[in-house]
């Protein structure tokens, strides 16, 4: 009887001791990962593409007004009320998205028929994670195009305007709004022309 009870007593501290070492495995898990969140916020990722928008830079409650996918990047604009913004946000290891370039959109044509900016933040060794981006005030504007012909020659034709670049996007204006990312060599950034053009091809605005 005493054999019964002393084995019984020492599988019960047995299945105790067992208890107490998986909630200490299960505690030391828990604060890793904790651990690993914060981490990874302080270095602006967030667990959605929305959480990313929202809490980076302003940093001010807003909407999507124009957004377009890259791989695994998506320019948005983002309207904040008194300032529109846009963003690159990157998308990394599949489930962490974090805003890795921002500027305001605060450039204005002499027309004052577009408001425009580009940005350009150093990802590699003489590469640029690039962005462009546009509000067009003239209705009639339905496309911009981006060129940097190095004489800056406004008056060239679109056709000599590409030939002389190493840099040509076109962008299709949706709902008022444009932008574009290219991924540049540092000889490509820079001296870039704006042109808002009408459904004929005419050029109406030019920065």
């Amino acid at each position: 009887m005493n054999q019964l009870s002393q084995k019984s007593i020492e599988l019960k501290k047995l299945g105790v001791w067992r208890i107490l070492k998986i909630k200490k495995r299960y505690i030391m898990f828990s604060v890793l990962i904790l651990l690993v969140l914060y981490v990874v916020h302080l270095n602006g990722y967030r667990l959605t593409e929305e959480s990313a928008i929202r809490n980076s830079y302003p940093n001010q409650s807003g909407e999507v007004v124009y957004e377009k996918e890259f791989d695994q990047k998506k320019v948005v604009i983002w309207d904040a009320g008194t300032a529109k913004y846009v963003k690159l946000i990157n998308k990394d290891w599949g489930i962490l998205h974090r805003a890795t370039v921002i500027s305001g959109i605060g450039g204005t044509t002499l027309d004052e028929k577009m408001k425009f900016n580009w940005n350009s933040t150093l990802k590699e060794d003489k590469y640029y994670d690039t962005l462009f981006a546009v509000e067009v005030l003239d209705t009639k504007i339905v496309k911009v195009i981006v060129s940097n012909e190095r004489n800056n020659e406004k008056a060239l034709s679109l056709d000599e305007a590409k030939e002389q670049s190493t840099m040509y996007v076109e962008m299709d204006v949706i709902n008022g709004y444009a932008a574009h990312y290219r991924y540049l060599h540092t000889s490509d950034v820079g001296a870039f022309i704006f042109r808002g053009l009408d459904s004929e091809g005419n050029v109406l605005s030019i920065q």
